[in-house]
């Protein structure tokens, strides 16, 4: 039984990926997975819309295949947008390598982000077109963790509100990586600045997760998800 307020963060790996799983995905889902050529992309994209339907179907007593899912998109009709639950609870989702973040929020809307280190890319070409100037000046030099730190506390904002990537991420502004997690600035969006609260995950050696909530959890945990998406093949 989920508490108010809670917010359970789970997390899994494309491997955990079952023959079941694929029984979960809704008709959009499935031709989303069929459109992706490498099989890795497959599992990743499949063991993230089964947990998410295994986790709030538990939360509400419902069988996995039968909650609905919206994904749609506000600028095409390709159902490749945020996912959410009509009626709650708030829920996100993130994948990056071999780390996938199912997040179920009772709290308040949700943004999760999880991103893999990737060594060869071009850091400080990239953090000038999402980095403030004062956020440049915090973490210089800017080195790869903290690149990645502001990354996903910056688009775990964006998740949480629902614009995605079509707000520059030079619109808003976080603390500092050595800093605890918080926003400071929302162009034009006081509101969510003051409704934000920020949380560093642990998805392991070689990532950095971030988390934001629209409102005030009770607790935030993380778990692993592995043995639900291995066991759960039954009721479905």
């Amino acid at each position: 039984m989920n508490l108010p307020g809670e917010c359970l963060v789970y997390w899994a790996d494309p491997a955990d990926e079952q023959p079941w799983h694929q029984g979960l995905l809704s008709e959009g889902e499935r031709a989303r997975r069929e459109s992706l050529r490498r099989p890795e992309d497959r599992a990743r994209q499949t063991v993230a819309a089964a947990l998410l339907r295994l986790l709030v179907g538990r939360h509400l007593g419902e069988r996995p295949a039968a909650v609905r899912v919206e994904r749609a998109c506000t600028t095409c009709a390709v159902p490749h947008g945020r996912p959410t639950v009509p009626g709650g609870p708030d829920v996100s989702v993130s994948h990056s390598g071999d780390r996938i973040a199912v997040v179920l929020s009772l709290a308040g809307p949700v943004g999760v982000d999880v991103e893999q280190a990737q060594p060869q890319r071009d850091i400080l070409g990239v953090a000038r077109l999402a980095l403030s100037e004062a956020e440049l000046a915090a973490c210089s030099p800017l080195d790869q963790d903290g690149f990645y730190t502001y990354w996903t506390r910056k688009e775990s904002v964006l998740k949480a509100t629902g614009d995605g990537l079509r707000v520059a991420m030079t619109k808003i502004e976080v603390s500092a990586p050595a800093q605890a997690p918080r926003l400071h600035r929302f162009d034009g969006r006081p509101e969510v600045v003051e409704a934000a609260r920020m949380f560093t995950l642990a998805p392991g050696a070689g990532y950095q997760g971030a988390l934001t909530v629209l409102g005030t959890p009770s607790a935030v945990t993380e778990h692993d998800a592995a043995e639900l998406l291995r066991h759960q093949g039954e009721g479905l």
